[in-house]
Parts: structure tokens; C-alpha cells; sequence
């Protein structure tokens, strides 16, 4: 089915200067707390009121939610936090009806996203066009699924390191066959043309370089969080026990010298321990859409350094300085697990 079929719509979101409260919740929490934000700032501000939620930031207990209203001028608040929110590009369909059937709504897009190998964020917002406790089911709430551009942050990486001819060279055919609408088998064909384009002009450093900023964002606030720990203690040491407390988001590392060690865990973990085979064991590890259900596409393993992105923003985050991170081991090497090297700056 097409967006249009699904009543999604695709749309840029410009930057809006907010003010906001933040909170850890659920959905259901968010709409009591909207008149008691309102009234605050009501004489400065465009409704609908604005919900970030961010899924990066806590394993368990609850989410991350910014609720937010656009400020028509810039101002601060005594009791407010101000911010901007930043230009995103969106899947967007509106929610009809009550909380209870919201998930519902959800589907559609996630399964559009997984249809047809489309990128999300650990990002989502939720605008609050009409919300009417007496007449839930008049409720109109817009969901917005921020999406991942991941040939846009290539297509920067590639001007970067090879400038605009190389560039349109290896980004070719991308209007054709890399679209929301592209098919799942177009979007597979047109990446595997890309990276074996990549591996035509590339030496493994400038594959690194390429592919490494096309990573998944790393929470912000955990980087920062861990980075105050660093900044505090000046200990990796004391970063990486406060790491091992979170063995979902930070896999145990393990640190030798000015190495440090870190093996993937499976996405599903109860699935990777009840497969029967080899190959369903991998179907359940590997955390990227494209390479799970796509190990036997003939995939170039310089893909993989994608991965290594995520490792290296928050490592870079942490430390002020440039990492390096190596791929010891990777599905598309024809490893059974992703194992990777993070090298630090000497004398640390």
C-alpha cells in the first residue's frame, strides 16, 4: 500500500523555538499536564501543544517527554526551560479517537517502515491538535515519526571525502530507487550498488570516514550524562563501570590499555536463543533492517562501518577527541556475532 493509501503524509518540520517542561512517563501522562504548561505561558505562545518523546534515553520506567509550545518571540522564563526543537523530516498521520486505540494507529506507520526498509529515530513526536477528555472520541492527535535520512548523511559524508562529482557517482539512481515510496528490493538494490561504488574509490579509512557518520543518534543525554562522569572522575575506568549498569544500551565493554572491546547483543534475544540454526540466530542479532532478513544479498561488509558511527559518537562525546573504532568481527564478514575495537587517543 502507498502512503497515500494509508493516510500517511510525509513532511518537513521547521525549527520552533519552545518553551517546555520535562517529565518521565507515558502517553497517558502527558495530556494533564498540558493546561497546567499552558497557563504559564499562555500570552506567548501558538498551540497545539507538542510532545517530544525520546526512547534513547531510559531502558525502563518510563520515557523521556519534553512538552513543548511554540513561543511566538524569543524569551526566557523564570520557571520555564526554552530550546529549540530542530528541523526534522517526518511520516505523519493523525490519531482519531480515544488513548486506548492509539497503538493501532502506530502500526501503520511502523509497519510502512518496515515494509519498505525505511529508517526511524528513537525520536517521536506527538502534536496535540484537539484533545477532549469529556469527548475522547474527538480526540485528534497528529503522530510524527521522525525519520533517519541515511543516504542524506551519506550523500554529506561522500561530499566530504570525495567532493561533487565522485558523489553523484556513487549516489546515482537514488531518485529512482531510494524513495519513501521505493520498494524494499529497490532500496536493497540501490544500496548494494552504492557500497560496491564505495568500494571502487575507497581506501578502509575513507570508508570509515564515509559510513560511520551515517549512524543512528546516540542519545544526547546519555552522552552528556556519561561525559559528566568522565569530566568529574577523568577515569574511563569509571565511565565504563557506570556503563556496565546498562548492559541493553552499552553491551559491556571491556577495556585493555587503550583498547576497549565490545561485542552486539542480539535485537531479540529471546528469539536468538530459541533459534534452531545458524541462520535464524542471525536473523535475530543483527540490529540493522537491511542486512537481518538480507545476509544472502551479497551485502559488502564495508557496510558495517556504519555501526562502528555508534560507538564512535558517543566515545567522541565523552572524551572531547577523535576515536577510532575497527570491525574485529561482523555478519556480512560471515562472523556469528559484531565485535568491535575502540581505539582511544594514546596516554589514555
Amino acid at each position: 500500500m502507498t502512503l497515500q493509501d494509508l493516510g500517511i503524509s510525509y513532511k518537513k518540520i521547521e525549527k520552533k523555538y519552545v518553551c517546555y517542561i520535562n517529565f518521565r512517563g507515558e502517553i497517558k501522562d502527558i495530556f494533564p499536564k498540558i493546561d497546567e504548561l499552558y497557563q504559564n505561558c499562555k500570552n506567548h505562545v501558538f498551540r497545539p501543544a507538542i510532545a517530544v518523546i525520546d526512547y534513547g534515553v531510559y531502558s525502563e520506567g518510563g520515557k523521556d517527554i519534553d512538552l513543548c509550545f511554540e513561543l511566538k518571540n524569543i524569551m526566557k522564563f523564570n520557571n520555564l526551560k526554552t530550546k529549540y526543537l530542530e528541523k526534522i523530516e517526518v511520516l505523519s498521520l493523525i490519531h482519531q479517537g480515544t488513548l486506548d486505540t492509539i497503538g493501532k494507529t502506530f502500526q501503520k506507520i511502523t509497519y510502512y517502515l518496515q515494509e519498505h526498509l525505511i529508517s526511524g529515530t528513537s525520536w517521536l513526536r506527538l502534536v496535540y491538535h484537539k484533545f477532549d477528555e469529556k469527548n475522547p472520541y474527538e480526540n485528534q492527535i497528529e503522530i510524527q515519526f521522525q525519520l533517519h535520512k541515511w543516504d542524506t548523511r551519506l550523500e554529506k559524508s561522500l561530499d566530504r571525502i570525495f567532493g561533487k562529482i565522485i558523489r553523484n557517482e556513487i549516489m546515482k539512481d537514488r531518485d529512482k530507487l531510494f524513495t519513501l515510496e521505493s520498494s524494499n528490493e529497490d532500496r536493497l538494490h540501490w544500496l548494494k550498488d552504492v557500497l560496491n561504488r564505495i568500494d571502487t574509490h575507497a581506501n578502509e579509512g575513507e570508508k570509515y570516514e564515509i559510513l560511520s557518520c551515517c549512524a543512528h543518534e546516540f542519545s544526547k543525554k546519555r552522552i552528556e550524562y556519561l561525559k559528566g562522569i568522565y569530566e568529574k572522575n577523568g577515569d574511563i575506568d569509571a565511565v565504563i563501570k557506570e556503563m556496565s549498569k546498562d548492559y541493553a544500551w552499552y553491551e559491556n565493554p571491556v577495556r585493555k590499555g587503550n583498547r576497549i572491546y565490545v561485542s552486539k547483543i542480539p535485537v531479540n534475544p529471546e528469539g536468538y536463543e530459541k533459534a534452531k540454526t545458524s541462520e535464524e540466530k542471525k536473523k535475530n542479532y543483527c540490529h540493522c533492517r537491511f542486512i537481518n532478513e538480507n545476509l544472502d544479498k551479497g551485502l559488502s561488509p564495508t557496510f558495517c562501518n556504519c555501526s562502528t558511527g555508534w560507538y564512535r559518537q558517543y566515545w567522541e562525546g565523552i572524551l572531547g577527541k577523535p576515536v577510532r573504532i575497527k570491525i574485529l568481527k561482523s555478519l556480512l564478514k560471515g562472523d556469528d556475532i559484531c565485535q568491535f575495537e575502540i581505539n582511544l587517543p594514546q596516554n589514555y
